[in-house]
């Protein structure tokens, strides 16, 4: 794919940590484990830097990342949080999970979800577990690690920042103790304590801050590369302080393309002609279902007349061409007919509700598949 780099799947992506982890416990892996040589021991910590790519991290600490293991590895598709959070704590491939992106039609209910918020796009947050929706059948989950290690007698438990519990947590966390933590501080603090009192335990920390200011600023900006610096260097010293007896793994979701041009797809006049429900997915990687009638041709030339430009992907292609990982028949509907991943540069963006023009101001966006978006660190202290 020119200028595109698909996701490693055979050995080196998200979904291979995963499934280290989960063999490294003693569970049954549901697919290949990394193709890397990490030395785990019985206490396990995994910290998630949304938003930090490698190519960001390295060009901005370089040589003075105070670490000896650094590796690079891929993302899935699309490289957005809701899909790489379910992949890295079910070990499904998202063609498994069905979680294709923050925003996915789901059939069986007749709308657009929210997978962040487990609502519809429109609703409220955890809005499907309240009209009684069983998520997992929405998204056909088995069982998380944290499910796996508690069948076990392994006690785990997650750290995420204060009014991110419910929602996507229902299935990426089922099974672990959540905990809402204020600061990274008195989360590594209160992890150490956690991972003190038992042999043999796991626990994953989740942080914001870079995610945040790549989105608002832009991964280029000086206020980006700060909060990377001060993210990295705070976690790492204070990882190496207060958990010296376990084993800490350092990893992100996706990094940020920078993006000069945020279009606002409902502006694109007879859009929705050719649709049978709005546009879904992430603002670089953008499903489309055709009316029967439309062909990618006139869509393709409709959007070039407002300078959106990309890549057309049949869900054929996008399957074969292995983004999405193993694709199972109870999700595959999920894609769509038409797999758009804009160029580098801009971002497509349908507002589901007027009063979301803050997400046209964006400077950094995901979820498409240049080296920025895809590639993440994996680091082992």
């Amino acid at each position: 794919m020119s200028g595109l780099v698909a996701p490693d799947y055979s050995g080196t992506s998200i979904q291979n940590l995963a499934n280290t982890l989960l063999s490294h416990f003693g569970a049954v892996p549901r697919g290949s484990k990394l193709k890397l040589d990490l030395d785990l021991n019985d206490r396990v910590v995994l910290i998630l830097i949304d938003g930090l790519g490698y190519l960001d991290l390295s060009n901005i600490m370089g040589n003075s990342l105070p670490v000896s293991r650094l590796y690079r590895i891929t993302s899935v598709f699309p490289t957005t949080t809701s899909t790489v959070l379910t992949t890295l704590f079910t070990g499904l491939s998202p063609g498994q999970h069905g979680v294709l992106g923050p925003n996915v039609y789901i059939k069986e209910i007749g709308t657009i979800v929210n997978t962040l918020s487990m609502g519809p796009v429109i609703g409220e947050r955890d809005g499907l577990h309240k009209m009684g929706y069983d998520l997992k059948r929405l998204f056909p989950i088995r069982s998380t690690i944290f499910e796996e290690l508690s069948n076990m007698g392994i006690r785990s438990r997650v750290y995420v920042p204060k009014g991110l519990s419910g929602g996507l947590s229902r299935i990426t966390y089922a099974g672990a103790e959540i905990v809402e933590y204020v600061t990274l501080y008195d989360a590594i603090i209160n992890a150490s304590k956690f991972l003190s009192e038992y042999r043999v335990s796991f626990v994953h920390i989740y942080i914001t801050t870079v995610d945040s200011a790549a989105h608002k600023y832009g991964p280029s900006s000086e206020e980006c590369g700060a909060v990377i610096r001060e993210t990295v260097d705070s976690v790492i010293r204070m990882a190496k302080k207060y958990m010296a007896d376990a084993t800490v793994l350092i990893t992100a979701d996706h990094g940020h393309d920078e993006v000069k041009s945020n279009v606002k797809a409902n502006d694109v006049q007879g859009l929705l002609k050719f649709l049978h429900v709005p546009p879904y997915g992430d603002a670089r990687a953008i499903y489309f279902k055709l009316n029967d009638k439309s062909s990618v041709d006139e869509l393709a030339r409709l959007l070039s007349k407002y300078n959106v430009t990309g890549r057309f992907l049949s869900r054929d292609e996008a399957i074969n061409l292995g983004l999405f990982g193993e694709v199972s028949s109870d999700v595959i509907d999920r894609i769509g007919d038409v797999v758009f991943i804009p160029d580098s540069g801009s971002a497509f963006i349908y507002l589901y509700r007027p009063d979301n023009e803050e997400l046209l101001t964006l400077r950094g966006q995901h979820g498409g598949l240049t080296e920025r978006e895809l590639y993440i660190p994996l680091i082992q202290l």
